[in-house]
């Protein structure tokens, strides 16, 4: 995938991830991961991210781990 740097989420508030196991599984996780490095480098604040799933395979579990925080 070429990165053509036209995506600009600086006033992302919230990202949601629906059946994320299937979008996951069908071949988007280069892009998930590259949609949160991107907010990693254009937003400073912290941004909502919702991950909903029927189930949670080992995999993504790791990735919900890498990019989602527990609020407390």
């Amino acid at each position: 995938m070429k990165d053509r740097n036209v995506l600009n989420l600086t006033d992302l508030q919230t990202i949601v991830l629906d059946e994320a196991d299937q979008m996951l599984n069908m071949g988007f996780s280069d892009d998930i991961e590259r949609i949160y490095e991107i907010l990693l480098d254009q937003n400073q604040k912290k941004v909502q991210s919702l991950l909903f799933s029927a189930t949670i395979p080992g995999w993504l579990h790791n990735i919900a781990d890498r990019y989602l925080s527990k609020n407390k």
